[in-house]
């Protein structure tokens, strides 16, 4: 990681504190950073964005992001930190993710949720996955998402990794 974009994230991680953004914290953005270096994506989306903290993290080691964000303060505050990184492999969709992802034509191979977690399995239903995807979905242990965790664990291989907030990963 270059200094540039580790001061950036640092500078994030202090913004998040103070506040109450709620970006993955530094062991889920390094543990995001690890999976997507060794599954080296073709397409990788991620929903929900907010400043774009994970996202630096996720595009560091990807050719090809795209991430959806329906609040367009926070969709600002990330495009300006896309640029701060000088990360141009991002394209950033600020809609609501229920409405874009069933227009979206491409096949994703790595995906990340971290949006509306009541949403997390129609999210799943919406997304079309390529054979052997890995989808993160953040929040399990902070969050009530048994319902999601019993979805993805009945149908796919699934499990609970015990990383910052909890994230459940599954492989389609």
């Amino acid at each position: 990681m270059n200094d540039n974009i580790r001061r950036l994230l640092e500078e994030l991680e202090e913004f998040d504190k103070k506040n109450y953004v709620f970006n993955v914290p530094r062991e889920g953005g390094e543990f995001l950073n690890l999976l997507v270096k060794l599954k080296k994506p073709k397409s990788l989306l991620e929903v929900g964005t907010s400043n774009g903290y994970s996202t630096i993290w996720l595009a560091m080691e990807s050719n090809n992001v795209t991430t959806i964000e329906k609040d367009s303060y926070r969709a600002g505050l990330a495009q300006e930190n896309f640029r701060k990184a000088g990360l141009k492999n991002i394209k950033l969709v600020t809609e609501d993710a229920l409405e874009v992802l069933p227009k979206l034509k491409e096949r994703f191979d790595f995906v990340f949720l971290d949006a509306v977690k009541k949403d997390y399995i129609n999210y799943f239903k919406l997304i079309k996955f390529e054979k052997g995807a890995i989808i993160v979905a953040d929040n399990i242990l902070t969050h009530d998402l048994d319902e999601y965790c019993d979805f993805v664990r009945n149908k796919y291989k699934s499990l609970l990794v015990k990383i910052g907030n909890g994230m459940e990963v599954t492989v389609v």
